[in-house]
């Protein structure tokens, strides 16, 4: 009877220190702020800082080809669109924000 409470402390303790590290903190409300307000401006900033790399990325890779594609007329909805998942971006962040 002893040994089933010591084997159940066990894996409860053991459970315990797994689920500390599977915890992933998100960006304080202070960086989602500002992070909302980067994407506002300059897509793909705003979630970098966020911790939201590869979105970020994109998001600066598809500006940076949109603004020599202004002079083309493919280049509008192409910003146009990229700012707009910013935005959502954005959004997300400050939702997820602690």
């Amino acid at each position: 009877m002893a040994k089933r409470k010591v084997v159940r402390k066990i894996r409860h303790s053991a459970h315990k220190k797994h689920s500390k590290h599977k915890k992933k903190g998100g960006p304080t409300q202070h960086i989602a702020i500002a992070a909302l307000l980067l994407n506002i401006f300059l897509p793909g900033f705003g979630s970098l800082i966020a911790g939201r790399t590869k979105e970020g990325v994109a998001q600066v890779i598809l500006v940076a080809v949109s603004i020599p594609l202004l002079f083309l007329i493919i280049g509008i909805p192409l910003l146009i669109g990229t700012w707009i998942w910013g935005l959502v971006t954005g959004i997300q962040i400050v939702k997820e924000a602690r």
